[in-house]
């Protein structure tokens, strides 16, 4: 069977709740698409949809997977796109979330004066990482140790405050005067949420005597930025991320913590491409400390 076909058929009626209607949107006829979905419940091994007259509906199994079979779509997408770029000579690049966009728009341009297309796009990082491997971009701004890093960008807190004096993690304890809500959160985004980082700032707030729900992931930068912006959460960040904000950035000695990041290119184009002045413009996109440079 063409498993793609009947993948784009079942995400079609799954989402319109009606075979008719995802016929239209398919540009097809309903038999097609009701050919195409048993097909793919045939080849599964069991029911997708319930059908009736009135509605079409996710079965046990659909709804198990659904999210699957649109990640086959996505990954389909994502190799016709890497097809067509290889074929364009462009360069994919694959960058870290919540950065300042008119710094990756400045390294777009440099790329494009120095007569390349270079296509940027903001992934999370674990996606980052997992798309390089499956080799849909030709370069990304990985996370490594220390010790392999291109760039180190220092991490401090953030917040609307009139403080001027340095910060320290146990001015954030709760206290029995104030009660511990009046203590504020520290709120981590999803690139530093992953790995040792958040482990480490846990312990660091447990030894200056945070409680553990102090430190939290948050669920996204709207949220985070709320917090902040409220003066009620300090949000980890580096310096460039809290004045795009409008935050003060402090950095914090109990916390010696960065992001650690290395360029890795996989292609002959990708290689040539990144040469010194990109690379400093790499470097101002992610905040990184002049001092740290290579």
């Amino acid at each position: 069977m063409d498993l793609l076909s009947g993948a784009r058929a079942f995400v079609a009626v799954a989402r319109r709740q009606s075979f008719s209607a995802a016929a239209r949107d398919e540009r097809t006829t309903q038999p097609v698409i009701s050919r195409r979905v048993a097909g793919l419940e045939a080849h599964l091994g069991g029911a997708l949809l319930e059908r009736s007259t009135r509605q079409v509906r996710l079965t046990a199994l659909g709804t198990a997977l659904l999210e699957h079979v649109q990640a086959l779509l996505g990954a389909e997408r994502s190799l016709v796109d890497a097809a067509a770029s290889h074929r364009r000579g462009t360069v994919r690049l694959l960058v870290p979330c919540d950065l300042d966009p008119a710094r990756w728009a400045a390294l777009r341009l440099r790329a494009l004066g120095a007569g390349a297309d270079l296509e940027i796009e903001e992934v999370g990082r674990e996606r980052r990482t997992l798309r390089f491997r499956l080799g849909e971009a030709d370069a990304a701004l990985l996370w490594v140790e220390t010790a392999r890093a291109d760039w180190v960008v220092p991490l401090g807190l953030a917040q609307v405050t009139d403080r001027r004096r340095p910060l320290t993690l146990a001015a954030l304890r709760p206290t029995r005067a104030l009660g511990p809500k009046a203590a504020s959160n520290l709120v981590v985004m999803a690139e530093d949420a992953s790995g040792q980082l958040l482990s480490a700032l846990r312990e660091s707030a447990a030894e200056c005597g945070l409680a553990a729900h102090q430190v939290a992931e948050s669920p996204g930068l709207v949220s985070a930025l709320a917090g902040a912006l409220a003066g009620d959460d300090w949000v980890l960040c580096a310096r460039g991320q809290a004045a795009a904000w409008g935050l003060e950035w402090f950095e914090v000695r109990e916390l010696p913590v960065a992001r650690t990041y290395r360029l890795e290119v996989r292609t002959p184009d990708g290689r040539r491409l990144f040469d010194a002045a990109l690379r400093r413009d790499i470097a101002a996109a992610l905040g990184a400390d002049p001092r740290e440079q290579p």
